[in-house]
Formats: C-alpha cells, sequence, structure tokens
C-alpha cells in the first residue's frame, strides 16, 4: 500500500465481498471513505477472505489494508 496519507479518501470506490463459491458482487460507493466504513461494519462472520475495495484508478485493498485505512479514517475524524 502505498503511504496511507496520500490515500484519496475522496474517490470513487466499491466493495466486492464473496465466498470462493460465488461470483463477486460489489456495492459502488461515491467515496473510498464510505466504502471502509461498509466494510468494517461487515460482522466478522462475514468477512470472506476474497473481499476487496477496488478505487476508480484501480488500487486494491484486501482487509489488513481496509483494516489500518478504516483506523486512519476513524482517527482523523476524531481530530475534527
Amino acid at each position: 500500500m502505498k503511504d496511507i496519507k496520500s490515500v484519496d479518501l475522496h474517490e470513487p470506490a466499491t466493495f466486492f465481498e464473496c465466498d470462493d463459491s460465488q461470483l463477486p458482487y460489489g456495492m459502488a460507493f461515491d467515496h473510498l471513505s464510505q466504502a471502509l466504513r461498509h466494510a468494517a461494519n461487515v460482522p466478522l462472520g462475514r468477512r470472506h477472505s476474497s473481499a476487496k475495495i477496488i478505487t476508480r484508478s484501480g488500487a486494491q485493498y484486501r482487509w489488513e489494508e481496509i483494516n489500518v485505512l478504516h483506523d486512519h479514517l476513524r482517527a482523523t475524524d476524531s481530530k475534527k
């Protein structure tokens, strides 16, 4: 993942989730920050290892990166 401060949280993004036996389906968001918040609220029992967020520019984030970015987003929100 590139430097966390250079990630554009306002870029459109799609959250894809599915298990290995299903075709992937995505939920589009106007902003990466919205996709991160949505992903962070997926219950642990429903989180599939193949889930990811893909931005319009093609950046892809898996659970490890999603968690890091969501923590950064929450920290930024609490400073406001």
